[in-house]
């Protein structure tokens, strides 16, 4: 039954889940990571770690912009490829001129008017801001998932189903833990069905 839920799920659209480091991911950029996958097929991956905050605020970043935004919260670091785009991941009732909608919960912008939409009161319910992203080659994913050579096993990555709660509610500290604790609760659920 576990080997049969994993094959489902490895061979499965993974667009708008969870990716979560497990505990023994150490000394690297992925440790505790919690990552939000906004793109998934056959060419690759694409996603969005949600608990790297950066040191700059959101207003800091849209003062650099020449944006007067008084909001609070951290600029995230989406991860370690092309780090100077800037991108909002955000709920999915709200939408700009380049919006792209992960699934019916999430949304993913990346307009140059973001920031001023923001300052006149134009928001989502719910957002963050990332700078950077992480991407996979085709199949790459896949081999990490299922611990396939040059990948380990005990490495591979939790999956979870995203929720608002889990992707916009948490602070960077806990969102990694209730994420391993949502994965654990959906393995255990698949197991028990």
């Amino acid at each position: 039954m576990v080997t049969l839920y994993l094959r489902l799920k490895y061979s499965m659209n993974l667009t708008g889940n969870l990716l979560i480091a497990p505990p023994k991911v150490r000394g690297n950029f992925w440790e505790k990571s919690t990552i939000f996958l906004t793109e998934h097929h056959g060419r690759g991956a694409v996603g969005l770690v949600l608990n790297k905050p950066s040191q700059m605020s959101v207003s800091e970043f849209a003062s650099q912009h020449n944006v007067n935004l008084d909001v609070k919260g951290f600029v995230h670091v989406g991860g370690p490829v092309n780090v100077k785009a800037f991108t909002m991941l955000h709920s999915s009732e709200w939408s700009c001129a380049n919006t792209l909608r992960v699934n019916e919960q999430f949304s993913l912008s990346s307009s140059a008017d973001i920031l001023t939409n923001l300052a006149m009161g134009n928001v989502p319910k719910r957002w963050r801001i990332f700078v950077g992203l992480c991407g996979w080659t085709a199949d790459q994913l896949e081999n990490e998932l299922q611990g396939n050579p040059p990948y380990r096993h005990d490495s591979s990555w939790l999956i979870a189903t995203a929720n608002h709660e889990l992707v916009f509610g948490l602070n960077s500290q806990t969102q990694w833990t209730e994420s391993i604790e949502h994965s654990g609760s959906e393995f255990a659920q698949s197991i028990l069905d």
